[in-house]
């Protein structure tokens, strides 16, 4: 993984996945460490993707699932009360 060679528009983009994606991660109470997250932006971003919500699915994946990834189904936030 490499966090070098962007432009500050990419970097400006990519801090803006993150943001909402650790959001996400908080309101469903999943158990990935913001570590992981970026390593996993970071990952796909190397080879050349750069679509937020592509980001994001690579972010998610195998934490959410893949019909709340494609956003085909309206994310559920249950907790007890």
């Amino acid at each position: 993984m490499r966090m070098y060679g962007y432009t500050s528009e990419e970097l400006q983009s990519f801090y803006d996945v993150l943001d909402r994606v650790v959001s996400e991660v908080a309101d469903r109470e999943l158990r990935i460490t913001v570590y992981e997250m970026i390593h996993r932006l970071f990952e796909v971003a190397d080879k050349g993707e750069r679509d937020p919500a592509r980001l994001r699915e690579a972010v998610l994946k195998g934490f959410v699932a893949a019909e709340a990834l494609r956003g085909d189904v309206e994310p559920r936030h249950w907790r007890a009360a």
